[in-house]
């Protein structure tokens, strides 16, 4: 029998993909722990991470929690693990004839995670250096464990047997962490790392308040598309007089990628991270940093004169008004609007995504007719930000003339060189565009009389 194909051929091409595109709304918080192995875990609530092992006082903890306390509140925030080479254990509860038990857990050549339960049982005289003792004997008689373990006054110190490589314990509930310090490195190998891993998020914050693992990670920041916050409690960020002082060092920088706070619980409360959840809740360019309300995080009670400067220095303050506590100022370490930075990235990926889609399985022809399909591409993300409010909408002066939100310019084709088009690349395509801004500040004037002829 013939095919029908003979008289009708027909086939169906599928340019139905989607391409990936970046998020600007997903918060990750880089710090150092041994509970999990992967470099990146993904949490839905702070519940969650007990449930891996974090306690409630662990700082990682507490800066989730702190983004998880706004209104609105983000889905899920991220965990960054920096690398620990050495950690020690120790027994917070001392009980005869008591089970004591480490699970500890690495990955095997083959990518499978490989678990071994160490328990020890304390005799009828427990101590915490006798468990300590009979823990470490029981990991020093496992040749496969991924670490060795020293006993160090009460303390069971782990240290890993090839540095740079992961392990993770659980603990029962009598042994806790005591202390799980970062591996000596550039906090931008780590987030390298975590970024080879999964690179699915926009804003950045560690738990480190340390001046040169914050400057370490601004530089990190300033060469990708992220936006990274931190908070100090130096005595400097608030003395004018002062230049040697971590705000100072950022804005001396010129970093358009960080922004700082100052908070005097900087040590145990995160506000960067606060105000990123907060704020990640709108769309790139809705958003207002400064004037924002946070929960859980503790008020800065300064004066105006500390106040004026951490402005001087582009930091940033969360201080009371009357019967309300609002944050300050809004702005990156460079000096510039923080929701203009967030807004430039998305649109950056918004016309790239655009255009690059427009160029994936079909001709765009070097013609004014194929320029035009670019120009529809860029024309359409600009209206999209400008439908979302962040450029603003064509208005008019005294005397009705418009002031467009935003201008293209394309060049015509045959305006376009013959090497450019033997290289198939089109340039000379602009575009401006007028932010809509956001009221911060508002000045008021005004008279009183009896005479108003």
């Amino acid at each position: 029998m013939a095919k029908l194909d003979r008289i009708v051929n027909v086939l169906i091409s599928l340019q139905t993909a989607g391409i990936s595109q970046m998020g600007f709304s997903t918060i990750l918080v880089a710090g150092p722990h041994i509970y999990t192995l992967p470099r990146v875990s993904t949490y839905d609530s702070p519940d969650t991470m007990l449930a891996d092992g974090f306690k409630s006082d662990d700082p990682l903890y507490k800066a989730v929690a702190d983004a998880f306390s706004q209104i609105p509140r983000p889905r899920t925030v991220k965990v960054g693990r920096l690398q620990v080479d050495t950690a020690k254990i120790t027994a917070s509860v001392i009980t005869n004839a008591a089970h004591y038990i480490i699970d500890l857990s690495r990955k095997a050549a083959d990518g499978s995670v490989v678990k071994t339960t160490y328990d020890y049982t304390s005799d009828e005289n427990a101590t915490a250096a006798e468990i300590a003792g009979g823990l470490q004997a029981l990991i020093a008689a496992d040749a496969q464990a991924p670490v060795t373990g020293a006993v160090d006054g009460d303390d069971l110190v782990f240290t890993a047997k090839v540095a740079g490589t992961a392990f993770a314990v659980k603990l029962s509930a009598n042994l806790k962490v005591k202390e799980a310090a970062a591996a000596a490195a550039d906090i931008g190998d780590d987030l390298t790392a975590i970024t080879l891993e999964d690179n699915d998020w926009y804003g950045l914050a560690i738990t480190s308040r340390t001046q040169a693992v914050i400057l370490d990670a601004a530089d990190w920041t300033e060469a990708r598309e992220k936006l990274f916050g931190t908070a100090i409690a130096e005595a400097g960020a608030i003395d004018a007089a002062v230049t040697t002082d971590t705000g100072t060092k950022l804005k001396d920088g010129n970093y358009f990628r960080t922004y700082w706070f100052y908070h005097a619980d900087a040590a145990t409360d995160y506000p960067e991270v606060a105000i990123m959840a907060k704020s990640f809740a709108s769309e790139p360019g809705q958003e207002t940093w400064a004037n924002q309300r946070l929960s859980a995080v503790t008020t800065d009670k300064l004066t105006e004169t500390q106040a004026i400067a951490v402005f001087g220095k582009n930091g940033n303050t969360f201080e009371p008004f009357r019967n309300i506590v609002i944050t300050q100022n809004g702005k990156v370490a460079g000096g510039e609007w923080i929701d203009i930075i967030r807004f430039r990235d998305w649109l950056t990926e918004e016309i790239r995504v655009r255009v690059f889609r427009r160029l994936i399985d079909r001709k765009v022809p070097f013609t004014d007719g194929g320029i035009a399909i670019i120009e529809n591409e860029i024309r359409g993300a600009l209206n999209l930000a400008q439908r979302r409010g962040a450029i603003a909408p064509t208005e008019y002066d005294d005397e009705g003339t418009g002031i467009p939100g935003y201008t293209i310019t394309v060049p015509k084709s045959y305006l376009i060189s013959a090497n450019d088009k033997a290289n198939r690349i089109l340039r000379d395509v602009y575009f401006t565009a007028r932010p809509s801004g956001a009221i911060h500040l508002v000045e008021i004037r005004g008279t009183l009389t009896y005479d108003m002829a």
